[in-house]
């Protein structure tokens, strides 16, 4: 970026040096034509700094976009088993109500005491029944 710019200032030493001035037509296309070179270069700096501060802001929503991946889907990283070790386990449990297929995280079961079918809204699991049959 910076080649452009001292680039134009030559150009504009370079006119005042051979005494190039708007007395004459040749003089005043040289001046507009200089004058609309430094005019671009202004502007090319402009969109430069923008898109690098465009880079930084998309580069920083990037790595926030990661940190809610993890954060909902887990590490996506290999365990001494190979598995991935980050990602949910899921339990695929059939409603004794509708009888459709539904799935639930592992984990449910520490958190919830009863497990209702997103389908029809019936218990699927309780805990105090379980507890009671024990």
């Amino acid at each position: 970026m910076n080649y452009l710019i001292e680039r134009v200032a030559y150009l504009k030493g370079l006119m005042d040096g051979l005494g190039i001035d708007d007395s004459t037509n040749e003089g005043k296309i040289l001046i507009n034509i200089i004058d609309v070179l430094d005019d671009i270069v202004d502007e090319i700096a402009e969109l430069h700094d923008s898109r690098a501060e465009l880079d930084e802001y998309v580069q920083t929503i990037d790595e926030d976009l990661s940190n809610i991946e993890d954060e909902l889907y887990g590490q996506n990283s290999l365990d001494e088993d190979g598995d991935y070790s980050g990602k949910a386990q899921y339990i695929e449990v059939e409603c004794p109500h509708c009888h459709d297929i539904v799935y639930f995280t592992d984990d449910i079961f520490d958190i919830e005491d009863e497990l209702l079918c997103p389908n029809c809204n019936e218990t699927i699991y309780d805990e105090e029944d379980n507890n009671d049959a024990d």
